[in-house]
């Protein structure tokens, strides 16, 4: 009895190797489609509806960073801020201010047509992260104020 259970799993096992051996895609994506499942019911956090930790101009922003990147790093990261400057480039969904690159969230898109390079603007968003070699600083989920 012990025996024929161990088959079976074996069996079914096998079956389920060979048939993603020849379906990779299809079974990509139900991976995909049980780990959306799961998350779904997960409350993303909007950080344009928080208060901002920390409001400052642009270059204050960036000082901090350049000054002490790990402790600008511990205070900043994953934390919603208002940031005040001009804007230096406009790319696609990505308004610049200095070296503080602010990705638009898409519900902001129709504010991006008034937007134009050396505009001053507040930019609300949440810090995801510094690229030291580069010397920028990534927000995401930003709103124009």
């Amino acid at each position: 009895m012990k025996k024929k259970i161990i088959y079976s799993i074996l069996a079914i096992i096998v079956v389920v190797v060979i048939w993603v051996a020849f379906n990779k895609e299809k079974a990509t994506q139900m991976v995909v489609d049980l780990g959306m499942a799961m998350t779904s019911s997960v409350k993303h956090r909007n950080p344009s509806t928080e208060k901002a930790k920390f409001e400052m101009t642009a270059d204050a922003f960036s000082k901090a960073f350049k000054d002490n990147a790990v402790e600008a790093n511990k205070q900043y990261i994953n934390q919603a801020v208002l940031i005040e400057g001009d804007i230096t480039n406009i790319s696609g969904v990505t308004v610049s201010l200095n070296n503080i690159a602010c990705n638009i969230d898409s519900t902001e898109a129709g504010k991006m047509k008034d937007l134009k390079v050396g505009l001053k603007v507040k930019v609300q968003g949440l810090v995801v992260g510094y690229n030291d070699l580069m010397e920028e600083i990534a927000l995401a989920q930003c709103t124009i104020k």
